[in-house]
């Protein structure tokens, strides 16, 4: 399970860092709106588990993306020149290492903060859910790339 959770929480993730680089702020705006009208139907929150919930999810997305700059930086520092020893490499991947240790960690501090605020069927009814937003986002993006004209 925690496997599960911790691939899933990396695409995610992977998703949002890859949306926020290459996307207009107003694009980015629509999808979260998406997002949060999505989850909430699908999660079946009431208005008063969504006041609780919303603060705490924003959060952990904040805290996701703080981690998946760090990777990105790591990552990006293997085209840098300075790296180019194989210490040098065994610390970069003991950094990479680390983001990643940090994303379960993060993940599991989350669970037990949503398991205190929404019953545990929800909890696993908004993992299941940002996964098929996931799957409903790429559909999104596959079917708008298919209606722009050809350059």
């Amino acid at each position: 399970m925690r496997t599960t959770l911790f691939a899933v929480l990396i695409l995610f993730c992977s998703l949002q860092l890859l949306a926020q680089r290459h996307m207009d702020p107003k694009m980015i705006e629509a999808i979260k709106s998406k997002k949060v009208a999505f989850l909430t139907e699908q999660v079946e929150l009431t208005s008063q588990e969504g006041q609780k919930f919303w603060p705490v999810y924003n959060e952990l997305e904040k805290a996701r993306l703080d981690l998946m700059d760090r990777k990105r930086d790591l990552e990006e520092s293997t085209e840098d020149k300075s790296v180019n020893s194989e210490d040098a490499y065994r610390k970069l991947a003991g950094e990479m290492v680390g983001v990643h240790m940090k994303e379960a960690k993060l993940a599991e501090e989350y669970n037990a903060k949503f398991l205190s605020i929404l019953p545990a069927e929800k909890v696993v009814k908004l993992y299941r859910s940002e996964r098929k937003f996931r799957s409903f986002l790429m559909q999104e993006m596959r079917k708008n790339d298919g209606e722009r004209p050809a350059k």
